[in-house]
């Protein structure tokens, strides 16, 4: 009688483990919503990376950035690291010369963005709006790879480019 108890308490805790199923694999849904969570957070680049274009915010710009980070403006131009590309910024960029007051603007329906798991890419265009005149000064186009790292979306990478306005 004993081992037919024990059996039965056995097969009950066995059938309700295999009634739960395995919780560590995320349903269609939980799949669904995460990959809907992963592209606003990724466009979230694309926004603070304008606004820290605009308000000339290089600390704001950094913290979009991977320690590692790549970031390449023209053949042979490329910075590898935090204090380079932050030196890039300051030094280089149009957009943060204290004499240039730009807006950074960006069509939103060329904006374009993929997920893979922790990875993914962002594409989009920078048009640059002189604040006193309204004129477009610039354009630009931007290919990022983006990668969840701690939990944070931050770009791994920039090939920075041309591109023309469209009539």
């Amino acid at each position: 009688m004993r081992k037919l108890l024990i059996g039965g308490v056995f097969g009950m805790v066995a059938l309700l483990l295999a009634a739960c199923g395995d919780s560590n694999v995320p349903s269609a849904a939980e799949q669904d919503l995460q990959q809907k969570a992963d592209r606003y957070e990724i466009d979230q680049i694309e926004k603070d990376f304008h606004g820290a274009m605009t308000a000339k915010d290089i600390d704001q710009m950094m913290s979009l950035w991977a320690p590692n980070a790549t970031m390449t403006v023209g053949p042979g131009e490329t910075a590898a690291g935090l204090d380079e590309i932050r030196g890039f910024f300051v030094e280089d960029s149009a957009v943060f010369a204290p004499e240039n007051e730009w807006i950074s603007d960006h069509p939103a329906y060329k904006l374009e963005i993929t997920v893979a798991g922790d990875r993914g890419t962002l594409h989009f265009e920078c048009h640059f709006v002189d604040a006193q005149t309204g004129m477009v000064v610039s354009t630009t186009a931007a290919d990022f790879d983006v990668a969840r790292i701690d939990g944070n979306w931050l770009i791994t990478n920039m090939v920075g480019g041309t591109t023309d306005l469209e009539v």
